[in-house]
Protein backbone atom coordinates (compact mmCIF):
# COMPACT_ATOMS: atom_id res chain seq x y z
CA UNK A 1 0.00 0.00 0.00
CA UNK A 2 1.47 3.31 -0.41
CA UNK A 3 2.11 6.38 1.92
CA UNK A 4 -0.80 8.26 1.02
CA UNK A 5 -3.36 5.22 1.34
CA UNK A 6 -1.32 2.95 3.87
CA UNK A 7 -3.46 1.09 6.64
CA UNK A 8 -2.27 4.01 9.07
CA UNK A 9 -4.39 6.39 7.33
CA UNK A 10 -7.27 4.37 7.79
CA UNK A 11 -6.73 3.77 11.09
CA UNK A 12 -6.57 7.48 11.86
CA UNK A 13 -9.93 8.24 9.84
CA UNK A 14 -11.57 5.71 12.24
CA UNK A 15 -10.26 7.23 15.57
CA UNK A 16 -11.72 10.75 13.47
CA UNK A 17 -15.30 8.96 12.79
CA UNK A 18 -14.95 7.27 16.19
CA UNK A 19 -14.40 11.01 17.65
CA UNK A 20 -17.32 12.28 15.62
CA UNK A 21 -19.95 9.07 17.12
CA UNK A 22 -18.59 9.96 20.56
CA UNK A 23 -18.96 13.60 20.63
CA UNK A 24 -22.32 13.01 19.50
CA UNK A 25 -23.60 9.92 21.67
CA UNK A 26 -24.11 11.59 25.48
CA UNK A 27 -24.25 7.95 26.89
CA UNK A 28 -21.13 6.80 25.23
CA UNK A 29 -18.17 5.72 27.85
CA UNK A 30 -14.95 6.70 26.87
CA UNK A 31 -13.35 3.22 28.32
CA UNK A 32 -15.31 0.58 26.36
CA UNK A 33 -15.30 3.07 23.33
CA UNK A 34 -11.30 3.37 22.99
CA UNK A 35 -10.76 -0.18 23.77
CA UNK A 36 -12.63 -1.15 21.30
CA UNK A 37 -10.58 1.42 18.70
CA UNK A 38 -7.46 0.23 20.16
CA UNK A 39 -8.50 -3.58 19.43
CA UNK A 40 -9.06 -2.36 15.51
CA UNK A 41 -4.68 -1.13 15.78
CA UNK A 42 -3.83 -4.51 17.51
CA UNK A 43 -5.72 -6.52 14.95
CA UNK A 44 -3.77 -4.39 12.32
CA UNK A 45 -0.28 -5.06 14.13
CA UNK A 46 -1.39 -8.46 14.49
CA UNK A 47 -1.96 -9.26 10.60
CA UNK A 48 0.82 -7.76 9.35
CA UNK A 49 5.05 -7.83 9.34
CA UNK A 50 5.97 -4.42 9.21
CA UNK A 51 7.67 -1.21 11.89
CA UNK A 52 4.52 -1.49 14.05
CA UNK A 53 6.02 1.60 15.88
CA UNK A 54 5.89 3.54 12.27
CA UNK A 55 2.50 2.78 12.04
CA UNK A 56 1.13 3.78 15.55
CA UNK A 57 3.64 6.98 15.14
CA UNK A 58 1.80 7.99 11.47
CA UNK A 59 -1.57 7.72 13.34
CA UNK A 60 -0.35 9.39 16.32
CA UNK A 61 0.52 12.11 14.12
CA UNK A 62 -2.76 12.54 12.34
CA UNK A 63 -4.43 12.62 15.15
CA UNK A 64 -2.73 15.54 16.94
CA UNK A 65 -3.32 17.40 13.80
CA UNK A 66 -6.86 16.89 14.05
CA UNK A 67 -6.87 17.13 17.83
CA UNK A 68 -5.05 20.60 17.46
CA UNK A 69 -8.30 21.75 15.24
CA UNK A 70 -10.88 20.37 17.44
CA UNK A 71 -12.80 22.33 19.86
CA UNK A 72 -15.72 19.92 21.15
CA UNK A 73 -14.82 19.00 24.48
CA UNK A 74 -16.11 15.06 23.96
CA UNK A 75 -14.22 14.99 20.75
CA UNK A 76 -10.96 16.39 21.97
CA UNK A 77 -11.52 13.60 25.70
CA UNK A 78 -11.57 10.83 22.59
CA UNK A 79 -8.70 12.02 20.74
CA UNK A 80 -6.19 12.75 23.60
CA UNK A 81 -7.73 9.23 24.98
CA UNK A 82 -6.47 7.30 21.66
CA UNK A 83 -3.21 9.23 21.26
CA UNK A 84 -2.09 8.65 24.93
CA UNK A 85 -3.06 4.93 24.30
CA UNK A 86 -1.08 5.24 21.47
CA UNK A 87 2.19 6.69 23.19
CA UNK A 88 1.68 3.77 25.64
CA UNK A 89 1.25 1.21 22.86
CA UNK A 90 4.49 2.14 21.31
CA UNK A 91 6.04 2.51 24.53
CA UNK A 92 5.72 -1.11 25.39
CA UNK A 93 6.33 -2.57 21.57
CA UNK A 94 9.59 -4.11 21.70
CA UNK A 95 12.38 -2.43 20.10
CA UNK A 96 13.84 -4.74 17.23
CA UNK A 97 17.32 -4.78 16.24
CA UNK A 98 18.42 -4.54 12.56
Amino acid sequence: MTEKYGPYKQMGILAERMAAHYQTDANLELGPHLAHYMEEVEVNIAAHHFDHVGFMRKIDERLKATLAATSNPRRVEFLHAVTVALQDRMDAHPVVEH
